[in-house]
């Protein structure tokens, strides 16, 4: 059995009865696309170290559009990941972007699309890292597979442990704060697992290229998931 294909199969027929993940219909509200590719020309000028500089540039986009959510693109090689240490490489960098990032104000709820139980949780707490992360384990048909959060608010970790279940639309954590979720504008990093290995309260956002096939197999596309319209087949 390609497991792969069993969780993309499994979540593309219970794709009407998800629940959200966050507070917004995206069919409904359109968000602010952002191009984080390393060609991207909507960067020029932003120095992408500085999440206040950076915060502020991603917000005013919101604004202008008159929208409360962004998106930022899955298997996206950005150029983000280049000024962070966390992200190089001894032979290749990482740059891939392997979930999707969905900019949202600080507080905002996050939910499980489908009933799960806690595998693992951590702060990250490594510059350019996920900060307060929590993966969730789901079971559909037989078939296991995780939903992984990550910068969330440090409160999002109280009271959590290994086992601890949620139903389907239940609120898991808040969006966090740029001094806590590892120096980012706020936004959710939402990632499809199908294996987590040995992995706990972490897991790969982000890619070498070299190994993009292996990660893409082990991480779908989360918009089988979040339904975003304007992410339909682009990529």
């Amino acid at each position: 059995m390609n497991h792969n294909k069993e969780v993309v199969r499994i979540l593309q027929s219970k794709r009407d009865t998800l629940k959200p993940v966050f507070p917004f219909d995206l069919t409904r509200t359109k968000p602010v696309l952002f191009d984080l590719s390393a060609g991207s020309r909507e960067l020029a000028g932003i120095n992408l170290n500085d999440a206040e500089m950076f915060t502020k540039y991603v917000f005013a986009r919101l604004h202008r559009q008159g929208t409360p959510v962004g998106v930022g693109r899955y298997a996206e090689d950005r150029a983000v990941y280049r000024h962070r240490s966390l992200f190089d490489g001894e032979e290749e960098n990482r740059s891939v972007h392997l979930g999707i990032d969905i900019f949202l104000e600080p507080g905002t709820g996050i939910s499980t699309p489908l009933r799960a139980e806690v595998h693992s949780f951590a702060n990250n707490r490594t510059p350019g890292d996920y900060g307060p992360t929590i993966i969730l384990r789901h079971e559909e048909e037989g078939v296991t597979f995780f939903t992984l959060y990550g910068h969330l608010s440090l409160q999002s970790l109280e009271g959590q442990h290994p086992g601890r279940r949620f139903a389907a639309g239940e609120v898991i954590g808040k969006i966090g704060e740029s001094q806590e979720n590892g120096g980012w504008p706020p936004h959710l990093h939402f990632q499809v697992i199908t294996d987590m290995g040995r992995w706990k309260g972490d897991f790969p956002g982000v890619a070498a290229p070299s190994e993009l096939k292996k990660y893409l197999e082990l991480c779908p596309d989360p918009n089988l998931i979040l339904c975003i319209p304007e992410l339909e087949n682009k990529h």
